[in-house]
């Protein structure tokens, strides 16, 4: 009889664990059903910014809310890009047309006084980025200080 009884239990608590996962795994599915159209909705509109939006390949996308809205964050490179190349990262609030692109490039050892704008440009972006959630704390002001150190060293009109 105490055989009967503890192979029951354990039946029971293989039911009990089978349960939860498989809920569980139906919550997962269900929340990424939720989110597959936000996900298109922001690679379709991230692709819109690249010069052949249908060769563009995503990773590590990943939806979070804030202040009720959905956030779509990731990363984006063109499909013939090579294998250990920089991604772009990406946000793109539900909603809106105009995703954030950063270029994910690092600031050189110099920048040309034509290349100016498009760098502070570029560090703008990174920090909507950290205030859409998409990119840790503290990534822009790391970024934003080496891009500050490499500017103040360059020479402009031949004047230091």
């Amino acid at each position: 009889m105490k055989d009967r009884a503890g192979t029951s239990m354990k039946r029971v608590i293989i039911l009990g664990v089978s349960l939860c996962l498989c809920s569980a795994g139906m919550a997962h599915a269900a929340h990424q059903g939720n989110t597959a159209p936000i996900v298109a909705e922001a690679e379709r509109h991230v692709a819109a910014t690249q010069p052949d939006p249908g060769g563009v390949v995503f990773r590590n996308v990943a939806v979070h809310g804030m202040d009720g809205a959905s956030v779509v964050c990731g990363e984006m490179a063109a499909h013939d890009t090579p294998a250990g190349s920089v991604h772009m990262k990406f946000g793109y609030v539900q909603g809106q047309d105009d995703p954030v692109v950063f270029s994910g490039r690092d600031v050189p050892q110099k920048i040309s006084f034509n290349e100016v704008n498009s760098w502070l440009n570029d560090s703008i972006k990174l920090e909507d980025l950290e205030e859409m959630g998409c990119v840790p704390k503290g990534t822009y002001h790391s970024y934003n200080e080496r891009l500050n150190q490499v500017m103040s060293q360059r020479k402009q009109f031949g004047v230091n």
